[in-house]
């Protein structure tokens, strides 16, 4: 189908309705979802149709950041710039504000990743346990995934779940999905109880809301 250099996922669905269109802010592409009536050609004419609003939604996605050389990342409140020493044996040398990453330079961004969801996994859940021990609460297990879609989960066995992203933004802005989480063991919805719960905690909630709308993309489509 022609739809130009527009990346554009296909779906075919027999329970929709109508054609839809949205954008994957993580995979940054179009998704168009067709019942199974439609013909490709009106599909076709439909992007055809919108793509001035594609284009405009895709380019106004914020940016991953760049683990390149010389790049500086924030990473648990630090501000850390990035180094390469092709013949360093340590994959990865923390020295002060400075991240050293030994070994090719195809490897580089791999070698960061896998560092940053390192410290993620040592620094993330001390932090939440200090939220709930404020709240009351008692998580049964800390888990640090690599979701793409959200920044943390609470089941109901009380295992929460934090994405190891949370390292790269603000600290105020963390300690919101971390209290956010936390609530769910008191409130297990989105009810107005659970609203109020969060905000005794975190009254500023909706100035972290507002960063994760405007900044998070970017976060979710690294790595």
């Amino acid at each position: 189908m022609n739809t130009g250099d527009r990346p554009i996922l296909w779906r075919r669905s027999a329970r929709a309705r109508r054609l839809s269109l949205r954008i994957d802010p993580v995979l940054r592409q179009a998704v168009v979802t067709c019942p199974l009536s439609f013909s490709l050609k009106r599909a076709e004419e439909f992007v055809s149709a919108h793509s001035v609003w594609i284009d405009e939604k895709l380019a106004a996605l914020p940016a991953a950041p760049r683990l390149v050389p010389l790049q500086t990342i924030t990473l648990n409140d630090h501000e850390i710039t990035l180094h390469h020493d092709p013949d360093q044996r340590r994959p990865a040398l923390l020295q002060a504000s400075r991240l050293t990453i030994g070994g090719a330079i195809d490897r580089f961004e791999t070698r960061v990743l896998f560092f940053m969801k390192h410290q993620s996994a040592i620094s993330l859940p001390p932090q939440l346990s200090q939220h709930a021990v404020t709240m009351g609460c008692h998580p049964t297990s800390i888990v640090c995934g690599n979701a793409r879609t959200r920044w943390g989960s609470c089941a109901r066995t009380g295992r929460i779940m934090l994405n190891w992203r949370l390292a790269l933004m603000p600290r105020n802005v963390r300690d919101y999905v971390m209290i956010h989480e936390l609530a769910h063991l008191t409130h297990f919805d989105h009810s107005p109880a659970f609203w109020r719960h969060v905000e005794r905690f975190y009254p500023e909630r909706r100035a972290a809301q507002n960063w994760l709308k405007k900044h998070g993309a970017g976060l979710l489509a690294l790595g």
